[in-house]
């Protein structure tokens, strides 16, 4: 099933001093066994060749060589494997062998206009009827991405009988620079149904400094939807490039955060795929 969201991003920080955003994008949910066939009957979306927008399998979870390893290896199987066997090997890496018919599915924006970028994906799993473990991967400005894996034992049971996967773990990645690197993320991830809501948090000495929120509604897949899409949204991925930016020189113009600087923290940047140049040399 492919499912096309209408969507919100909540950019909130706490502390030091309180900055907030929200602005419109859309993404789509899809699972990995309907890759092959989403662009049927569309002539706005695809997968290969040229359209507005498209979703590679190539651009979630590539494989790649992890720098500066920390905690469990990572693998991403064979080479040349598609994304549903990535996801596999990534989580059998974990300990945990997913079944012939569990079901995975991809959370993300597209390409738009041949531009791609999503600060960051989702991968989750259902199995045995329920959501079972799944996978965060968070990408900076930089190229650079870092997945953490959220098992079975991260599940969550809310009120209303619904599944959550929650875990607060290690960051030791450079996104942002007025956000330590030795700090914790704290991801929550709901399945898509009619309403998506996935949260990235961020805790620095125990103390919830930032929130993020994705939350939106599934409409209609259709070129008319993706139009009228479009003309809310232009330039979709460009804008969300642009805004990153925008808020970063406000804080660092305006409010007159510390800004700290990739190359200050090489030791703290761990088990990344796509290191930059700096990196390497620093290393």
């Amino acid at each position: 099933m492919v499912r096309l969201y209408d969507a919100q991003v909540m950019h909130a920080r706490l502390w030091p001093k309180r900055h907030g955003f929200t602005h419109a994008v859309f993404c789509f949910a899809v699972e990995t066994t309907d890759f092959g066939a989403i662009s049927q009957g569309l002539a706005l979306l695809g997968e290969r060749g040229w359209a507005p927008y498209q979703l590679r399998q190539a651009d979630f979870l590539p494989a790649a060589d992890v720098h500066a390893p920390e905690g469990t290896p990572q693998a991403f199987g064979a080479p040349g494997a598609g994304l549903d066997a990535r996801v596999r090997s990534f989580c059998a890496a974990h300990g945990e062998t997913l079944a012939h018919d569990a079901r995975i599915t991809l959370v993300a924006m597209p390409r738009a206009f041949g531009h791609g970028y999503n600060p960051a994906v989702f991968l989750l799993v259902h199995q045995g009827g329920r959501l079972h473990c799944g996978i965060a991967e968070v990408h900076n400005t930089f190229g650079e991405r870092k997945a953490w894996f959220l098992g079975p034992a991260c599940r969550r049971t809310g009120d209303d009988g619904a599944d959550a996967l929650v875990l607060r773990t290690p960051k030791r990645f450079y996104v942002s620079p007025f956000s330590g690197l030795d700090t914790e993320f704290e991801f929550t991830l709901r399945a898509p149904g009619d309403r998506l809501a996935l949260a990235v948090d961020h805790y620095e000495g125990g103390r919830k400094t930032l929130v993020s929120a994705w939350t939106g509604r599934a409409v209609p897949l259709s070129d008319a939807r993706l139009l009228w899409l479009t003309c809310k949204v232009p330039l979709l991925i460009l804008k969300v490039v642009a805004l990153i930016h925008a808020h970063a020189a406000w804080l660092w113009l305006a409010k007159r955060l510390p800004f700290r600087r990739k190359g200050d923290d090489i030791a703290l940047q761990r088990s990344l795929r796509h290191p930059t140049a700096e990196l390497l040399r620093k290393e």
